[in-house]
């Protein structure tokens, strides 16, 4: 009888799902950093960060910064969504590479586009809101204290740059079998 002839892994798979683990860990990291930061004359107050975990407080988050509650949810959403990919698309890049299904490649593949655009969304769609959200002028008394406005928080690019990173890295690292 002929042996069957064993297929040998490439390194660049090995390489690539490295990476796409510590981009998965970037992102998940960021879910629970500063999302947005509240600023007054363009210089970040400190201590002023939003949570993505905050934002799921609604209508207390909604009122402070002029949003309605849908938008709030509607950040997390976008939030959690991309982290989710990106963890679901390390597990899938996990298969993929340890038993060589020709139908994770092509999973793998579409998955890590859709989670590359799903970083793409969160950071802009929060960059929108984030745009249009206001507190307005802090009244201190004898006059108004300049003009607050929201910015994006250090959460929100680890987020997205996890996200569009291990999606891009798993959709690259499939190509080559």
């Amino acid at each position: 009888m002929a042996k069957a002839k064993k297929k040998k892994k490439s390194t660049l798979g090995y390489v690539m799902l490295a990476v796409v683990l510590v981009f998965a860990i970037l992102a998940v990291v960021g879910i629970f950093l500063d999302w947005t930061v509240t600023q007054l004359n363009g210089e970040t107050i400190e201590g002023s960060g939003v949570t993505l975990s905050d934002y799921q407080k609604g209508a207390e988050i909604a009122g402070k910064f002029g949003i309605e509650e849908s938008t709030a949810g509607a950040l997390c959403a976008v939030g959690y969504l991309a982290v989710a990919a990106v963890c679901v698309l390390f597990v899938a890049y996990v298969i993929k590479q340890l038993f060589s299904f020709g139908l994770f490649r092509i999973i793998v593949i579409i998955g890590g586009v859709v989670t590359a655009v799903l970083g793409i969304v969160a950071i802009a769609y929060t960059a929108s809101v984030v745009g249009d959200m206001s507190t307005g002028s802090i009244d201190i008394g004898i006059g108004e204290l300049g003009n607050n406005g929201a910015a994006l928080g250090v959460g929100c690019y680890l987020t997205a740059i996890g996200a569009i990173g291990g999606g891009l890295a798993a959709a690259l690292g499939s190509f080559k079998k």
